[in-house]
């Protein structure tokens, strides 16, 4: 093409003499360049788009080597490293890394109580049996956030529930503090499995 061989070699030749020997007004150059520029955008603004929805519809944990297989089917060839930049530093996307759950090894209980329910969990009136258990949940960044809850099992209400980074016998106590100084210190059988740094008993 006339004006992309006057583009490569303007800086050699000089533009207006280029122009001069294919008969071209400088001008039209001109608004090629900025027809250039425009289609340039669009193709860049789609291939963000692009690479944003494959992003987010894999669950952020596609890298970008990995992004540039995905956006090849999409019939866009671009190397390691322009796609490193495109994602990396243009559109500040990463990578999460889902790490599995930690395992723990359960420790020695240092108390173990009656079961007074026996499988009864039918309660006649509020703040005379509570429920507790832990339980996790993954963030986007691939880290665990757990949660300790205590319910009431007259109406199944939440009595408190608190998150931790941690799952371990202070997140325990922390919520049991919290139900006895919001119900005011009620005489209460609180139920648990057992588990973990769960705490059963008669209170």
């Amino acid at each position: 093409m006339v004006y992309r061989l006057i583009d490569d070699n303007k800086n050699i030749f000089g533009l207006r003499w280029l122009c001069q020997k294919f008969g071209i007004i400088p001008n039209c150059y001109y608004n090629y360049k900025k027809d250039a520029k425009r289609k340039y955008r669009e193709r860049l603004a789609h291939i963000f788009e692009l690479i944003k929805y494959v992003y987010y519809n894999n669950n952020r944990v596609i890298g970008y080597r990995a992004m540039r297989i995905f956006i090849k089917r999409y019939g866009y060839e671009l190397s390691n490293t322009t796609m490193h930049k495109y994602m990396n530093k243009k559109l500040n996307l990463f990578a999460v890394i889902m790490h599995s759950k930690l395992g723990y090894k359960t420790g020695k209980k240092n108390k173990i109580f009656d079961n007074l329910l026996n499988q009864n969990f039918t309660v006649d009136c509020k703040n005379k049996v509570w429920c507790t258990d832990f339980t996790y949940m993954r963030q986007p960044n691939g880290k665990f956030r757990y949660n300790c809850s205590i319910i009431d099992l007259y109406d199944r209400s939440a009595v408190a529930s608190l998150n931790s980074d941690y799952i371990n016998t202070d997140l325990a106590i922390s919520t049991l503090k919290t139900a006895l100084e919001k119900e005011n210190y009620p005489k209460v059988i609180l139920h648990s499995d057992e588990g973990y740094s769960l705490l059963h008993g008669n209170l």
